[in-house]
This record gives C-alpha cells, structure tokens and sequence, in this order.
C-alpha cells in the first residue's frame, strides 16, 4: 500500500481520536504493520510514549498532559474505533485520572484508572481497572471526547478510596462551581461514606465538603 492511501485510510480514524490510532485499528482499516513503520520512518506517524502500538499523527498538535491517558484508553478498545466504542463503552475514565482530566481538584493521578467492563490483561504498570460488568450511560459523559465519570460518581469513587476529605472538597467546589454538581446529589452520593469520615449522616459530610469548598474559593 502506498504511503499517501495508508494515510489516508488512517485519516478519519485519526481525526475522531486525538490524532492518534492503534496498530489494531490500522489492521482493520487495511493498514498493515509494515505500513504503520514506513509512515514512522517518514515522520508522518510517531509512537506514543508509554503506550505500545499506539501512534499518533505527528501533524496534529500535542497534548503532554492529556495525551497518556487518551493512549491508554484507545489501548483498552482494542481494534474499536471511537464511534463504535462511544455507542458501546467499554472503559471509562474514573477516580483521580476523572478529576484531572476535568481539570478539578489537584489530587495528581499515579496511575490511569478506569472502570472497565471485563478483566483485560495489558502489559502495562500504570493501569489501574476495575472491572464494572454493566457501565451506565448515566454514569458517565463526554469530556474533550473522552468517556468520564459523572462528578457524583467520581466524588463518591474518591471517597470509596479514602481520599483526604479536604482534597475531595477542592473537587467538590471545582465540580460545584461548574454547575456540574448540586448540594442534593453530593448528599445523596456521599451518604455511604459518612460514618468513615467521621460524620453521622450524609448531610453532615455534604455540609463539611461544601464549607471546605467555599474556603477553596475565598
């Protein structure tokens, strides 16, 4: 195949995700291995760092702090595109990766976390999957293309995983302050998670997070 068709059949792939494709993806669109190295060794695609077998059109502007993680859920899909994945997901960002990726809080990620709906086994490290049979549409959204927890379940996700209340009450205000987030639903998604956090209701643990948020703010 010659270098402009591969790209071209790469093209569309590429432009719905980020600039980048896997070499599962270009299998499929007809674009084989030996293909994929030519349009390496031009400079026309580049390996993302950290992710095996995921390119990324070097046209296309970086993104170094988002960019990982976008490799390592176009990983998870296996040969799927985008569209084919958004209208079956399979993996959705969550937890910390969640609120970095919306830009709340400052809890920093050290590892990509994602709900996932079976086992996968990756020869990756900085992965961390918890396997949910069943994903929602209602539980998670669209943000800059990526599949995310909603901000109730992610509050509620970070409070499962026993994170410092002051840290989840930055989120808690980043999330409110965007009008992504009511006082009703924060009460109701935190109320498992009082007791531990040494509030007797879920009310009173909402109340704290909304007060340690608006001290965020002032």
């Amino acid at each position: 195949m010659s270098r402009r068709t591969a790209l071209a059949q790469l093209g569309d792939l590429a432009a719905e995700q980020w600039g980048m494709v896997t070499t599962a993806q270009a299998r499929r669109a007809g674009v084989s291995s030996l293909d994929l190295a030519r349009l390496a060794s031009d400079g026309i695609l580049a390996p993302v760092s950290g992710a095996a077998r995921v390119y990324r059109v070097t046209s296309t502007p970086e993104s170094p702090d988002l960019d990982p993680l976008r490799a390592a859920w176009l990983q998870l899909g296996g040969g799927r595109s985008w569209e084919e994945r958004s209208l079956d997901m399979d993996a959705v960002v969550s937890h910390r990766s969640a609120a970095h990726l919306r830009g709340f809080g400052d809890l920093i990620p050290e590892v990509h976390e994602f709900y996932v709906v079976r086992r996968r086994q990756l020869r990756r490290t900085d992965l961390l999957l918890r396997v949910r049979p069943a994903i929602s549409r209602s539980d998670w959204e669209f943000v800059d293309g990526m599949p995310a927890s909603r901000p109730e379940q992610m509050v509620a996700d970070l409070l499962a995983d026993h994170e410092d209340e002051s840290a989840v009450a930055q989120i808690v205000h980043d999330a409110h302050r965007a009008g992504l987030l009511t006082p009703s639903q924060l009460t109701e998604v935190v109320a498992p998670h009082a007791r531990r956090y040494g509030h007797r209701t879920g009310a009173d643990l909402a109340t704290m997070l909304l007060a340690g948020a608006e001290g965020v703010e002032s």
